[in-house]
């Protein structure tokens, strides 16, 4: 039985995909660069064009990212549809409305390499430099990429390659904007004889909208040998030191945030003075990777040695200056180890009916993981025990298999299997330990037709996992609910149907559009006992359904458009989760059956146009819309819908370029409102929501210049 919401969806993508439109080899000629739907897709389970690749995948170019002036991968990745920004006290991401409290969400990988920290494997977004960037692929669909974790989607960053061209190419750039925001970034790259190479550098700080110091330093270099015109092989490293404070967990009720909207310091309440301090956090990140590629006619392989060191110094200062506790002002010293080793081959099957390009991959992955809590005002040491010192052991092992076949240069088939093996060992200095292992399949089925060049409809079906995050087994172990226990805890499962419709029609109309139903089970919700919380729990199921569209064109020489966006809903089909009656404001267990899943907005989207009045000319406006959303499991409450607009003039000649640019440019209060439970400040009050505060009106100016 199909719902009438579901109709809607499912009719609309219909209609979309059955408009075959030939594309002349005159416009294909015309078409002044590549776009976005030829570029070779990494992220799938066989390198194509992002037209022929049957799922939902979203890529964003280094271009792209100028012209949004994105400081941060974040600020990109919210505009892709169905990616919602969840960030609260750090960066957080939610695809589809995948992402649980206080864990990681989509898998993000770097060149590949899986980037989780921690013991609630949350992504460190902001320690990635945009400067690094050549492109960010964003995985929406299930599917055997990305191991455990990949049920909430895989967002893979590319970091900028050689230009194998000219022995020596160069560029240069700096901006300054609002809030003392400045970036300095420069790049030497080039090839000579067998060798090619990449060195990259640079500097960003800021003041930032709340008044909260982020200043980032960042290296990196690339060094490639080419044994022959098929084989290459390269050595690459990045480091970035990241130190930034901000307000104790960004968080503000109402009456801070009216009265002290921008400020990193205010009293708790407006009968409480006491200061509300900036917390440091200083983080440090190296990777290094030894690769290997064989690009040849028809046998491909590619090899992957990587290491990652990560530390970070978090300082809670929140009571320093106002309490005698022993526990004020403490400090978590935290390191990372993370040892990756993958191998992956295809080879190439081909008559005059059929290619089938049969492929295998495995993947190894080892995280070691430590912290440290100090109280330095402590002088009786009797806190060396916190259950906060930690130590974590992460074992990954995956292999794949996938079969792609296409048949008469029309018909398309791609089938995948995964295995992944996890191992999590966990222990605590009180002492508490726990040692889990998980056997998870993952698998998918995408038939697809070609019906003109540059164009594909596909339909895809695909089950794949999220494997909870350590410290949520370390919830159940340390508080030792029998409703709870880590024997309990189960990996969530996707179940995904999609959709999907993509062709390069012209230079004056692209469109990229699927519709999808996802089945959520085992999804987790925060687990309260006698009133208690007692970890997280795998509490019910869910589904979630819509359509994702991306549309452009450049129909004139001197006009471009883009729009961009999703409709979306997400629902509990089971389960249960505490929450406050209203008026009387008294805690209790609610079925959360037919409830929309809270955070998740229903409609997102953008809609931008480029006008190129001269050579070398080009204005940009874009309207960014988020709808409202819920902010409760049992939808009392709701975050209004905000709009902002952007503006962006540039000018280039010759090697160089300079533009003027401006983000949310009539300063619309932008803030993520956070009430899970519908607390109330008391029995008859009004909603107890939490504010995290986002940034306001932002300007910049900036050159560059190519050499």
């Amino acid at each position: 039985m199909i719902h009438g919401s579901r109709k809607f969806y499912l009719a609309l993508s219909l209609t979309l995909a059955v408009v075959p439109v030939q594309v002349s080899a005159e416009e294909q000629e015309n078409t002044e660069e590549i776009h976005v739907l030829d570029s070779v897709v990494v992220t799938s389970n066989s390198k194509s064009k992002l037209v022929d690749t049957p799922a939902s995948i979203s890529i964003i170019t280094a271009k792209d990212l100028e012209e949004m002036g994105a400081k941060q991968v974040i600020d990109a990745l919210e505009r892709i549809p169905g990616v919602d920004n969840t960030s609260a006290s750090s960066s957080a991401i939610s695809i589809r409305g995948t992402r649980s409290s206080m864990a990681g969400g989509p898998v993000i990988m770097v060149d590949g390499v899986r980037q989780s920290y921690g013991d609630s494997q949350r992504e460190q977004l902001d320690i990635i430099p945009i400067s690094n960037i050549e492109k960010i692929e964003v995985l929406r669909s299930a599917g055997i990429n990305g191991g455990p974790g990949a049920a909430r989607g895989v967002i893979n960053i590319i970091t900028k390659k050689a230009d194998e061209d000219e022995p020596l190419h160069g560029q240069m750039s700096a901006l300054y904007g609002s809030w003392n925001t400045a970036n300095l970034n420069a790049v030497l790259n080039g090839a000579v004889e067998k060798w090619d190479y990449l060195v990259n550098g640079s500097f960003y700080s800021t003041d930032g909208y709340e008044d909260e110091a982020e200043i980032r330093y960042n290296g990196q270099a690339k060094l490639g040998y080419h044994l022959s015109d098929d084989n290459r092989i390269g050595f690459e490293g990045s480091w970035v030191n990241l130190d930034k404070d901000f307000a104790y967990d960004i968080r503000k009720y109402k009456w801070q945030l009216e009265n002290y909207r921008r400020d990193s310091h205010f009293p708790i309440s407006s009968t409480d003075s006491e200061q509300i301090w900036n917390n440091n956090e200083d983080q440090t990140n190296g990777l290094y990777a030894l690769t290997f590629n064989h690009d040849g006619s028809k046998l491909d392989l590619n090899g992957l040695l990587s290491y990652d060191h990560y530390e970070e110094d978090y300082h809670d200062n929140w009571d320093t200056h106002s309490s005698t506790s022993s526990t004020r002002g403490n400090y978590d010293d935290r390191d990372q180890d993370s040892f990756t080793g993958s191998f992956s081959g295809s080879y190439t099957v081909e008559s005059d009916s059929m290619m089938y390009k049969p492929s295998v991959g495995l993947d190894l992955e080892y995280v070691d993981f430590s912290q440290r809590r100090y109280y330095p005002y402590d002088t009786s040491g009797k806190l060396a025990g916190d259950s906060s010192n930690i130590d974590m052991d992460q074992n990954i092992f995956g292999i794949y298999q996938d079969n792609d076949f296409l048949f008469n240069d029309k018909w398309g088939l791609q089938v995948g299997n995964r295995i992944d093996y996890v191992n999590v060992s966990f222990d605590t200095m009180e002492p508490s330990s726990f040692d889990t292992d998980e056997v998870m399949w993952s698998w998918s089925v995408a038939p697809s037709w070609h019906f003109v060049p540059d164009a594909s409809v596909y339909v895809s079906v695909g089950q794949n996992y999220w494997f909870p995050s350590p410290r949520y087994y370390y919830w159940a172990a340390d508080y030792g609910s029998p409703e709870n226990s880590p024997d309990d805890l189960e990996p969530e499962k996707n179940l995904t149907w999609e959709l999907g419709y993509k062709q390069r029609m012209s230079r004056a109309f692209n469109i990229s559009v699927t519709t999808f139903y996802m089945t959520t089970d085992d999804k987790f919700t925060s687990f309260y006992e006698n009133g208690s919380y007692m970890g997280q729990k795998n509490s019910g199921d869910s589904e979630a359904y819509g359509i994702e569209a991306e549309l452009d064109g450049r129909p004139l020489d001197w006009f471009g458009w883009r729009l961009s966006g999703n409709l979306m809903k997400t629902e509990w089909n089971s389960g249960t989760a505490r929450v406050y009656s209203h008026p009387d404001n008294v805690k209790e267990v609610v079925d959360l059956d037919g409830y929309q899943v809270y955070g998740i907005p229903e409609v997102t989207g953008t809609a931008g146009v480029d006008f190129f009045p001269l050579q070398g000319l080009q204005l940009s406006v874009d309207t960014n819309y988020t709808g409202e959303y819920y902010l409760d499991y049992t939808n009392r409450l709701k975050s209004p819908a905000k709009t902002t607009f952007d503006s962006r003039v540039s000018y280039a000649w010759d090697r160089y370029k300079v533009w003027l640019l401006g983000k949310n440019i009539f300063d619309e209060e932008m803030e993520h409102a956070y009430n899970s439970d519908a607390e109330l400040t008391g029995p008859g009050g009004e909603p107890k929501t939490a504010y995290y505060v986002q940034d306001g009106a932002y300007v910049e100016v900036g050159f560059s210049i190519d050499f």
